[in-house]
């Protein structure tokens, strides 16, 4: 068995390129005038994609603390980019939903996405990025089964 390297183990890769992905994305959404963080354009694509949620669905659903996701929501409901509606089904309850003025911006962050990923993968061939992608997902199929047997 090969000897183990902090800074060349998977844990440390993935989290590295995960934070440069977003501090690129973040600077990027940022040079073409908008507000948002990489976090909170998650929850946005979240929600144009599944439609209303609770926070704690958007919790669930991008495996991230409650207080992290509250901020992120809290900085959007501030720039009018999302709204906190109650329940229709349960009084408790509020449903996080898209608002106009993020919608007019879904497309144009799609593409800025879109180009930092392709930046990120610069020099990879079809079949490179194919299975890049099939690792990953198999990394966060068996993540995903370990941490729900907790």
């Amino acid at each position: 068995m090969p000897q183990y390297s902090h800074h060349q183990s998977l844990g440390h890769l993935t989290g590295l390129a995960s934070r440069l992905f977003n501090r690129l994305l973040t600077t990027r959404f940022k040079d073409a005038g908008i507000d948002m963080t990489a976090e909170q354009w998650g929850a946005i694509l979240l929600l144009d994609n599944s439609g209303a949620l609770t926070q704690s669905e958007i919790c669930e659903l991008l495996y991230l603390e409650k207080s992290s996701v509250s901020r992120s929501l809290d900085g959007l409901e501030k720039r009018d980019w999302i709204e906190r509606k109650r329940s229709p089904t349960d009084n408790r309850s509020k449903l996080v939903v898209l608002t106009d003025k993020s919608l007019e911006v879904v497309e144009q962050c799609s593409e800025i996405a879109a180009s930092v990923l392709q930046d990120a993968q610069k020099g990879f061939g079809d079949a490179e990025r194919e299975q890049s992608r099939a690792h990953l997902s198999d990394v966060i199929t068996n993540l995903r089964s370990l941490n729900q047997h907790k």
